[in-house]
């Protein structure tokens, strides 16, 4: 139970509106200043009807209380530390709530650039909030002269730190799939600030996904179950139904910068393979249009597969084996194109071929370069190679008269 010193002084004075311009019981003013964790002793209530207790705060004003009254439940009763954190974590939320919000608006054009700028920001709120709770310094520091103090920016502010040092940071207990699915968000953050991009909400939508629920599953975890979001959305109604060549056409519709796409790719390729597929960093969604003979299952609008069962590799082997371009070296391409029959094809061959057709180029999307330096070709760039040896091939032959051997 809570004494009447934890009472602020704008909580005495609405207490007085309310016995002044709403009488009623003090067991029912008591309900509008408890929370979880802080209830107020109802006889506190009549000390401030008796004066006995604080005489000197001021009655709030009538428009007050019924300001009040209508939204009192947006009103923290924390102080000190813990309203700080308290008011970290609700701009978190928000914040998150937003991006979702924005994302979901099919109205907006540029919805992903504007979740990932929005969920950052959330991100670092979050982290502020978690370091404060536990007493961790993320206050950024300089050394001059041997003395140690605080970096303040050019207004004086001190500096905290941004969403990466929070991510580096050894109190940061996040599991590394989290932690890469942020870093991407960060990067892509960073090569599209104030530049052309496309449409990307695509090319990146599993990674907003994830960051999402990500983001809800560490906050209720850290900070309570009344603070999780996911109460607040529910499933997007589909307004279209939609082949698999229709669905090839919408994608192939949204354009993006090739050399965007280029950085986009090289993100996934950076992570191991155990934290690319894992559902933390990057997670997929499928919908199926299914026909329903059990009772009480065409009410569901969703239903989730058990991992494990022939369904669930049914849809992994059709699906998902379809989300990583294959890639090739140029050596292989070269072996393929002799195992076809193509002796004469060589390493040089394939060097002028690619110079000649512009083959490196990142707007062709005929390849990308890894993390290793290293130009990789995709599918579209052998048959390209294929088609060229076949036409040579049909040339020579007829140059020389002769049947070449495939």
């Amino acid at each position: 139970m809570a004494s009447r010193e934890s009472l602020g002084v704008w909580e005495v004075a609405l207490i007085k509106a309310f016995i002044h311009f709403a009488p009623m019981p003090d067991q029912e003013i008591l309900p509008y200043f408890s929370r979880p964790g802080r209830s107020i002793n109802h006889r506190v209530i009549g000390e401030i009807k008796n004066g006995s207790q604080f005489r000197d705060v001021e009655m709030a004003t009538e428009e007050e209380l019924r300001v009040f009254r209508e939204r009192w439940y947006f009103y923290s009763v924390k102080s000190g530390k813990q309203r700080e954190i308290e008011e970290l974590v609700l701009k978190a939320r928000e914040s998150q709530i937003s991006a979702i919000q924005i994302f979901n608006n099919p109205a907006i054009n540029f919805r992903a650039e504007t979740f990932i700028v929005l969920s950052v920001i959330a991100w670092t709120y979050l982290f502020h909030a978690f370091f404060k709770k536990r007493a961790i310094d993320y206050r950024y520091y300089k050394e001059a002269d041997g003395i140690r103090s605080v970096e303040l920016t050019k207004d004086g502010l001190e500096r905290y730190w941004e969403l990466t040092a929070c991510l580096d940071a050894k109190q940061c207990q996040l599991t590394d799939p989290v932690k890469e699915n942020l870093r991407y968000l960060i990067e892509v953050r960073n090569s599209i600030a104030h530049r052309f991009t496309g449409n990307i909400d695509i090319r990146v939508a599993s990674k907003l996904q994830a960051s999402a629920l990500n983001f809800n599953d560490w906050l209720s975890r850290e900070f309570g179950g009344e603070y999780r979001i996911d109460s607040d959305f529910g499933v997007a109604i589909q307004m279209s139904s939609f082949s698999h060549d229709q669905a090839k056409l919408i994608y192939t519709a949204q354009s993006v910068d090739p050399k965007i796409a280029c950085i986009i790719d090289k993100l996934d390729d950076r992570v191991s393979e155990p934290i690319r597929t894992d559902t933390k960093y990057a997670f997929n969604d499928l919908f199926v249009e299914q026909s329903c003979n059990r009772p009480g299952q065409a009410d569901k609008i969703v239903e989730f597969i058990r991992a494990g069962t022939e369904t669930a590799h049914e849809i992994e082997r059709v699906i998902f084996k379809e989300r990583e371009k294959p890639k090739f070296k140029p050596s292989q391409i070269v072996a393929e194109m002799q195992k076809r029959g193509f002796k004469w094809f060589n390493m040089a061959s394939h060097v002028a071929l690619w110079r000649e057709l512009d083959a490196k180029n990142p707007k062709n999307g005929l390849g990308v370069e890894l993390a290793d330096g290293q130009w990789y070709y995709y599918d579209s760039w052998v048959s390209k190679v294929n088609d060229y040896c076949e036409n040579t091939q049909a040339g020579l032959s007829s140059k020389s008269g002769l049947e070449i051997a495939k």
